[in-house]
């Protein structure tokens, strides 16, 4: 909206300048390419490039615990009634979590999530996340939550004591393909080493979009890969890297 406001007093004052016309329609064809899947792939490449789901037990190199990231929940409350959704992203960590829980028999599931944003949620992410994660088919008394962590840079000093309670070495993590390498960044700074595994971008049951037709999945997966660039960007200043 700021870029568009400043095209169009640009465009006011200079009407018969061509360079407010070549920034509208710059524009328009990088919101284009963000919102269909070529130009949201080109920019989730950047940030997956190497990394994958873990298949074996083999490729978890011996770790006896999941930790899964919080990605967002919206929560409403009405007449004192508090209800919650979980945000795309959470939703496919919690099943990446629960297939990774399952496959290498996992001692413990963390999950791990505070009230990142008051503004929008009511309870911490964890709370939510660690329910699916029960539907999902991960019992009960083997799952741990972390309802501290306010963002990506505190999960690893809110799940530390969690993980040493209960002897836990070497654990996977999950999240999201385009936050996976700042999430390790910030973990290995701390001095753990986890073995990533990442969710899905989408649910496996959709079919893939046409890859020049705009669509919304494709668009709030570009978002997200912007925020991880700025998010770099960010912790590089302040030295959280």
């Amino acid at each position: 909206m700021v870029c568009l406001a400043i095209i169009a007093v640009w465009w006011t004052r200079r009407s018969s300048s061509p360079a407010p016309r070549r920034l509208l329609w710059a524009m328009v064809i990088v919101l284009y390419l963000a919102s269909t899947p070529i130009g949201s792939n080109l920019m989730l490449a950047s940030l997956d490039h190497g990394l994958k789901a873990i298949q074996t037990r083999e490729d978890a190199r011996g770790a006896e615990a999941v930790v899964i990231l919080s990605g967002g929940v919206q929560t409403l409350r009405a007449g004192g009634v508090i209800l919650a959704e979980l945000s795309t992203a959470s939703a496919l960590r919690v099943l990446e979590g629960a297939r990774v829980f399952k496959l290498i028999d996992a001692k413990l599931a963390v999950v791990s999530g505070g009230i990142a944003d008051p503004r929008v949620e009511l309870k911490p992410e964890a709370q939510h996340m660690a329910e699916a994660l029960m539907q999902a088919g991960v019992p009960a008394d083997r799952i741990a939550l972390d309802l501290e962590a306010k963002d990506t840079f505190d999960h690893p000093r809110t799940v530390r004591a969690i993980l040493e309670a209960h002897h836990i070495r070497q654990f996977v993590v999950v999240t999201s393909p385009e936050h996976m390498r700042r999430a390790l960044a910030v973990f290995r700074g701390a001095g753990f080493d986890p073995i990533p595994s990442i969710s899905l971008d989408r649910s496996d049951h959709l079919k893939p979009p046409p890859w020049l037709v705009p669509n919304d999945d494709s668009l709030i997966l570009s978002n997200s890969c912007v925020y991880e660039y700025f998010g770099w960007a960010y912790y590089f200043l302040r030295g959280r890297l």
